[in-house]
């Protein structure tokens, strides 16, 4: 959708507000000059002047919309310019300097014609002239710097959802990957935990599909991670421990879909204690004015300094979380504290508080 500029009001008060800047300036110079300032005189005949052309505001917009200074090729909006600023300054400048003298032909004793020929002015209406095509060309000025803006601000926000659109698009394949990979283990040796996995998977990628904002309730970001949980707690059993510690008044908080799955992929398979077990604990608490959330693993850790090499699931959470909420999002990664002592990686994720629109 094309931004339009400015509306038909800001053309008007911009008028107004040039005019209220002509009578100001003329009582200034009568003042500087030390001679008496016709105060009302001068609203009479700049305002009249200012007026006509909040009533020709129409013609101004049209003109601006119709000529864009972008358009190609680049003199075209130029020459229209100057010559739609040429006709309507003379149309507005004839049309001043006429009010006054038809007025005194309808009501005073002089004919129409005579107060014509009396009031004609060369030199008022080579001003009135100039005058307003500064008027246009200050129009012309902030219609184009209010178009840009606008435009700028809709791109931005398009290549933002883009982006958004492709780090989602990035997690599922690599999930679907891992999930069909750990179905096909059970196809032959458990049909029944094979159905049960594949039924849990399409409930998931039916929600995957049909979801199309990128944030939902944290309770229907839970509901996505118990079907993702069913499906791997069909392949690892009871080597799989989750425990959800959730503070009740969180749960209808704003959260981005699909954030919480990579998490826990991540966390399952550089997590392990050791071969047979793998305990994951999370939680979430409103905290002043955010929604801090944690995952712990009781995992090997983060080692002794080494640096730490960040994965795609993490990498694109620190991705979706910065285009969503800019610098109030953060993700920590430090050393667990709740499960065991010495060993585990937490992942601490803190965004703004906000109710989900239900």
């Amino acid at each position: 959708m094309q931004p339009e500029g400015m509306r038909t009001s800001r053309v008007v008060a911009l008028a107004l507000l040039v005019g209220l800047f002509f009578v100001a300036q003329e009582a200034l110079i009568q003042l500087a000059a030390g001679r008496p300032v016709p105060l009302l005189n001068d609203l009479d005949v700049v305002l009249r002047f200012w007026v006509v052309w909040a009533l020709l505001t129409p013609f101004v917009l049209k003109a601006l919309r119709r000529w864009p200074l972008d358009s190609k090729p680049m003199y075209v909006p130029i020459v229209a310019h100057v010559s739609a600023a040429a006709v309507l300054a003379s149309v507005a400048s004839v049309i001043t300097l006429s009010l006054y003298p038809i007025a005194r032909g309808l009501f005073g004793t002089v004919s129409l014609r005579e107060a014509l020929r009396q009031n004609a002015s060369p030199v008022a209406f080579t001003s009135g002239v100039f005058t307003g095509a500064f008027f246009y060309a200050a129009a012309l000025m902030v219609h184009t710097a209010v178009r840009f803006r606008t435009k700028s601000a809709a791109l931005e926000a398009e290549l933002t959802q883009s982006k958004l659109d492709t780090l989602r698009s990035q997690l599922r394949p690599h999930f679907l990957f891992n999930t069909l990979n750990a179905i096909s283990v059970f196809m032959t040796e458990d049909a029944d935990k094979a159905r049960q996995m594949l039924l849990h998977l399409s409930t998931l990628l039916r929600r995957s599909l049909d979801e199309e904002a990128h944030e939902v309730s944290l309770r229907q970001e839970l509901e996505f991670v118990d079907d993702y949980l069913e499906i791997q707690r069909g392949r690892f059993g009871d080597q799989l421990h989750v425990r959800v510690d959730l503070d009740p008044a969180v749960l209808e908080a704003r959260f981005p879909v699909f954030l919480l799955q990579p998490l826990l992929e991540n966390a399952m398979e550089h997590g392990k204690a050791d071969d047979t077990h793998t305990t994951i604990a999370l939680s979430a608490r409103r905290e002043a004015d955010d929604l801090r959330l944690t995952l712990e693993d009781d995992g090997p850790g983060l080692g002794d300094g080494a640096p730490v090499r960040e994965g795609i699931g993490l990498r694109n959470t620190r991705a979706r979380l910065h285009h969503l909420y800019g610098a109030a999002a953060s993700v920590r990664l430090r050393p667990a504290s709740g499960l065991t002592v010495s060993r585990g990686t937490c992942v601490e994720i803190r965004i703004p508080f906000r109710k989900a629109i239900r």
